[in-house]
């Protein structure tokens, strides 16, 4: 029976363990996913911009 309860706490522990780097890799990808669309959306505000100085530098020519 002692050796059955530590074998059981052992499985315990693992899937403890298990579950809880599943859910840390979840708020990883989840943080990840968010920062690369924050840079996306400053790309494309950069993007737009250059266009606008561009047309301005254009202009004074």
């Amino acid at each position: 029976r002692i050796i059955d309860d530590d074998d059981d706490d052992a499985k315990n522990r693992k899937k403890l363990r298990l579950m809880k780097n599943r859910e840390s890799a979840h708020r990883s990808r989840a943080r990840k996913q968010a920062y690369i669309y924050e840079l996306e959306q400053e790309v494309a505000q950069l993007m737009e911009e250059n266009s606008k100085l561009k047309k301005q530098l254009k202009m004074k020519r």
